[in-house]
């Protein structure tokens, strides 16, 4: 009966630590390599300019909202940019919008006294711009579908590798032999230990 319980632990093991990382595989090949990108941002980083696109007026009429979130999401309807964004700047003088983009984000300032819109993009696209805004993407903040599941999936990603490191560590210990794994564990746990100490100096 133990054996027969042991039997099925073995499978949940290979089972979880298998699938969750074939499903997650495109996530985590897109960390691994952002994280390198981060590691050598200058050898890699073409440092992206703000441009301007376009400029037009945009009056606003009676039925214009008075909250600002309506009045963003209103703007950018206008401009055919509807989609994620943050208010990064609203006073009396003018608001700011931060449309986000993986491909090039773009900057909309709306002058209120003169009813003024200027567009403007992040450019040059660069793939270490793109990889990085998919690496730090996250949040439910966005009531985007793509955005919803994005932030889904980072939870997902989290907790498997939780999971993997758990059924590494019970695969591990259930094979023979297991002296080699146990230094990697003791190096690795030892090694982290020592620089998380150094780091809080």
């Amino acid at each position: 009966m133990a054996s027969f319980s042991w039997v099925r632990w073995d499978r949940l093991m290979r089972v979880s630590h298998l699938y969750t990382g074939l499903f997650l595989a495109p996530w985590m090949t897109l960390y691994a390599i952002s994280a390198l990108c981060l590691n050598h941002s200058d050898l890699l980083r073409n440092p992206p300019q703000w441009k301007a696109t376009s400029e037009t007026n945009f009056k606003v009429g009676k039925a214009f909202p008075r909250v600002s979130d309506e009045q963003a999401d209103t703007i950018l309807e206008h401009l055919g940019l509807s989609g994620p964004r943050r208010i990064t700047q609203d006073d009396a003088g003018q608001m700011v919008i931060y449309r986000l983009c993986a491909t090039g984000n773009y900057r909309i300032t709306w002058q209120r006294q003169t009813a003024h819109l200027t567009v403007e993009r992040q450019l040059p696209f660069s793939v270490h711009t793109f990889i990085n805004t998919l690496h730090f993407q996250h949040r439910y903040d966005q009531p985007y579908f793509a955005h919803q599941v994005w932030a889904v999936i980072v939870d997902l990603t989290a907790v498997s590798t939780v999971i993997w490191v758990i059924s590494g560590v019970y695969l591990w210990a259930r094979r023979p032999g297991r002296w080699r794994g146990g230094l990697c564990l003791i190096a690795g746990t030892a090694l982290f230990v020592y620089l998380a100490v150094l780091l809080c100096r």
